[in-house]
């Protein structure tokens, strides 16, 4: 069937599922204030465990004034979770920050609003455009983790690497050197970020990934194309692989976790020029943001708030039906925000080694981690509710 061409329909119910899925000058003020750790949670942290909130007296002041606009970057699908939160439950407003969204489509559209300062932060992904971003010396700093491998039994899985079923079921497609010849379909196709994913994966167990043709196909077109019998492998990511498997058309062959434990997926950036728009922006920034990001976790892991923070996420991403969040796997994010510089590093290299790009960039120069080490030492490292 590898000869064939794609079909483009698309099963009503499939189209459902994925459309149900899922520089500004500061303000005039007299002198900036700051903002003591507090020593008890504050009422807008309720919905986070008590032990997450710092009680040492040493802990930094936050300075949160003079109020200032921010515009950021956004996409809206569930890996951008954490701003929306922040935004929702005025965690923004509460450090002085007037943040205004703009949506993209991609985080790859964001590169040269972020790079110029249109957007002073935003986010980029373990891809080649925002690889040769960073080659290239923009002005973007990556800051924080926004997605990377999942940690949990209910955050893994979330994305993973389908087989047609009957290729499963009859013993041709089961294990990586089943794939050597065959074409393996991304999101939006070589040079996108889970082509590092299955390559290192493939890699790991002895087959050379240049061996595997890779194309180019959206999730909702894969599952129609197997569905049809017209494509053999794919990525596919939730709510699509727990349809698929449903409806019998796909099996999974690895997910994301099996084959890149490590896996730094999407980060969080920062325009270089932030510290000019007023004092401890950043800082402010990723505290308000971290909150967002524990708000997330604490919901889907321990059930804290999560009617609220599913209205949350059906009110600014694709996904609109409440029940599909409860079902399926979501994306995890590191509480404390830390990012995976080795996985960056190594996902760059196999991305050189396979032409896509030409030359790695410089990983650990490009991350600025002090604003997340404040916000960890202002909010205490995190802790599960229970």
């Amino acid at each position: 069937m590898r000869g064939h061409r794609p079909t483009r329909r698309l099963v009503g119910g499939v189209l459902l599922a994925l459309l149900l899925m899922d520089g500004c000058a500061p303000a005039a003020s007299p002198s900036p204030t700051a903002l003591p750790a507090p020593t008890t949670p504050p009422a807008a942290l309720a919905s986070a465990p008590p032990a997450a909130a710092p009680t040492a007296p040493s802990q930094p002041e936050l300075t949160t004034a003079p109020s200032v606009a921010l515009k950021v970057g956004t996409v809206p699908f569930a890996t951008n979770a954490p701003l929306f939160i922040a935004q929702a439950r005025g965690y923004f407003t509460e450090v002085g920050l007037d943040v205004v969204f703009s949506s993209f489509n991609s985080v790859t559209q964001q590169v040269p609003a972020l790079a110029q300062g249109q957007l002073q932060v935003g986010s980029c992904a373990s891809n080649a455009a925002c690889f040769n971003a960073l080659q290239r010396g923009t002005d973007i700093r990556i800051v924080a983790d926004l997605t990377s491998a999942g940690k949990t039994e209910r955050s893994t899985g979330n994305t993973a690497l389908a087989v047609r079923k009957d290729l499963w079921d009859d013993g041709t497609i089961r294990a990586p050197r089943d794939l050597v010849g065959r074409t393996v379909y991304l999101v939006p196709g070589p040079g996108g970020g889970d082509q590092p994913t299955v390559a290192l994966w493939l890699r790991r167990n002895d087959v050379d990934p240049a061996s595997v043709d890779w194309a180019g196909m959206g999730f909702p077109e894969q599952l129609a194309a197997m569905e049809n019998q017209a494509i053999e492998t794919g990525i596919q990511t939730e709510p699509l692989p727990t349809a698929g498997l449903a409806r019998g058309a796909h099996q999974i062959l690895a997910t994301q976790e099996q084959m890149d434990p490590t896996a730094q997926l999407l980060y969080l950036a920062y325009w270089a020029g932030i510290e000019r728009l007023g004092p401890m922006i950043g800082e402010r920034f990723m505290v308000a943001y971290l909150r967002g990001a524990r708000d997330y976790i604490n919901a889907f892991e321990y059930g804290v708030d999560e009617d609220a923070i599913i209205n949350v996420l059906t009110a600014e991403t694709f996904l609109k039906d409440p029940a599909t969040y409860r079902q399926i796997k979501y994306s995890w994010v590191d509480p404390n925000g830390v990012v995976g510089q080795t996985s960056l590093e190594a996902r760059a290299e196999i991305f050189r080694d396979l032409g896509v790009i030409t030359t790695a960039p410089d990983i650990g120069g490009a991350i600025d981690d002090r604003y997340r080490q404040f916000a960890v030492r202002y909010l205490g490292e995190y802790r599960p509710p229970r």
